[in-house]
């Protein structure tokens, strides 16, 4: 019906990018992106899903610069200094920092804080390295877990990828050609433990499925049903 809006979604540049469709009474169509990055296709009732795709994809370089010129002038979330009482981000939780004075070099959970205990005079470059050092380690614990886990529901594909984790600027993770090794992103260790499985998930499809046409998401809808839900937490909380 005329006025509806349907979310779709369409690859661009090599990235899944969402958009919303709206038919109207006009003769020709249009695409504006909004600068919070939404992106609005609005159609002649007549147009099928194939021609406004085709025409989206024509216009893809412009849809992408616009968005990243959009993106310079949203707020930047300021620097970490890495102080006794900021908050980061942890399974989705947000920890103040503790930071003490010890005999040894320590980090962890305690209650609603995470805990930095070492010798000497309390620094933030100290405090950042020794911080950094347990996120990652945690990552690639975690991460390995819930690979190994979710590898279960994958029984065609063998035994579970090799895991690399690192960080990475543009994406949360990747699976190489193979099939054999997948890539991801250490901030996913501040996300929660469902988003973390909608990546992980995502990427296993790609074993089956390297490319984003409609089996892979027919697969992964099959694997993870609420998979959009996952993925737009992650967008939303991971800025």
């Amino acid at each position: 019906m005329a006025g509806d809006f349907t979310a779709h979604r369409i690859e661009l540049g090599g990235q899944i990018v969402p958009y919303a469709l709206k038919r109207s009474p006009r003769k020709t169509l249009s695409i504006t992106v909004f600068p919070d990055g939404r992106i609005l296709a609005v159609a002649p009732m007549s147009s099928d899903l194939e021609a406004i795709e085709q025409r989206l994809r024509r216009r893809g370089r412009w849809v992408l610069r616009t968005k990243r010129e959009f993106e310079q002038f949203r707020p930047i979330t300021p620097s970490r200094q890495y102080v006794p009482g900021e908050t980061h981000r942890y399974l989705g939780r947000q920890f103040r920092l503790l930071v003490e004075q010890s005999l040894r070099s320590d980090v962890a959970i305690e209650g609603d804080r995470i805990a930095i205990r070492y010798p000497g005079i309390r620094s933030a470059e100290k405090t950042k390295e020794l911080l950094k050092a347990w996120f990652q380690r945690q990552a690639r614990q975690i991460l390995l877990e819930r690979l190994a886990s979710l590898s279960r529901a994958f029984p065609e594909i063998g035994d579970a990828p090799r895991l690399t984790v690192r960080k990475l600027t543009k994406r949360w993770g990747s699976m190489s050609q193979d099939g054999m090794h997948m890539l991801l992103n250490t901030r996913l260790i501040e996300a929660p433990v469902d988003c973390i499985d909608y990546v992980i998930i995502h990427e296993l499809c790609h074993v089956q499925e390297p490319h984003h046409g409609p089996s892979f998401f027919e697969l992964l809808e099959q694997k993870l049903p609420n998979w959009e839900r996952r993925k737009n937490r992650l967008e939303r909380i991971m800025v």
